[in-house]
């Protein structure tokens, strides 16, 4: 279902997708639409909100920090089976603290994507400052923006990075490693 959302300090409101009272912040439906953008079009948002989407850091910020919301992923994967990683709360944090990103709560029939930890190597992107290829913000000494051409809340690089070129085998990491077809980010009021 289509809705108009009012975002605070927005003047006008904003056309996006609805799924069962879950409002849809970023959608992959195919490639046709590059992710690979700077910081501003991060911020400001961009696509097609009813195909492939971005809704905004500023945004999604207005909106987070104005209410308690919830955070769900959905992801199908190539051999037919649909994922998902949900946390009670998520917000993000202003554009003077690089949207840092905040969940806790996990709930889910795969791994706690945002906070998962195996062996040595820790990527947990929880509590991690967006990043875009033309501003770094990891905390790590590469450009994982940059190398992976996409936005994300990168750490050492990532578990997911939903924005990333589409197609590439393993922008969401599974329990059952299979290639990403579809993916959503969506939010919804506590």
């Amino acid at each position: 279902m289509t809705i108009l959302l009012d975002i605070p300090n927005f003047s006008y409101p904003t056309t996006v997708l609805s799924v069962n009272g879950w409002i849809v912040i970023q959608q992959r439906i195919d490639g046709s639409q590059s992710f690979n953008k700077n910081w501003q079009q991060y911020k400001d948002g961009f696509g097609l909100y009813n195909a492939n989407f971005w809704l905004g850091l500023e945004k999604i910020y207005q909106l987070t920090s104005s209410a308690g919301y919830r955070l769900r992923f959905e992801i199908l994967v190539k051999n037919g089976a649909w994922i998902s990683d949900e946390y009670d709360s998520f917000k993000i944090d202003s554009e003077d603290s690089k949207y840092a990103i905040n969940v806790s709560g996990y709930i889910g029939d795969n791994l706690d994507i945002l906070n998962w930890k195996p062996g040595a190597r820790k990527h947990f992107q929880n509590g991690m400052k967006f990043s875009t290829p033309d501003q770094d913000n990891t905390p790590q000494l590469k450009n994982c923006a940059n190398q992976y051409s996409s936005g994300n809340w990168f750490n050492n690089c990532y578990m997911q990075d939903v924005n990333g070129i589409y197609g590439y085998h393993d922008l969401y990491y599974t329990a059952k490693y299979s290639s990403l077809t579809y993916c959503r980010m969506m939010i919804k009021l506590i």
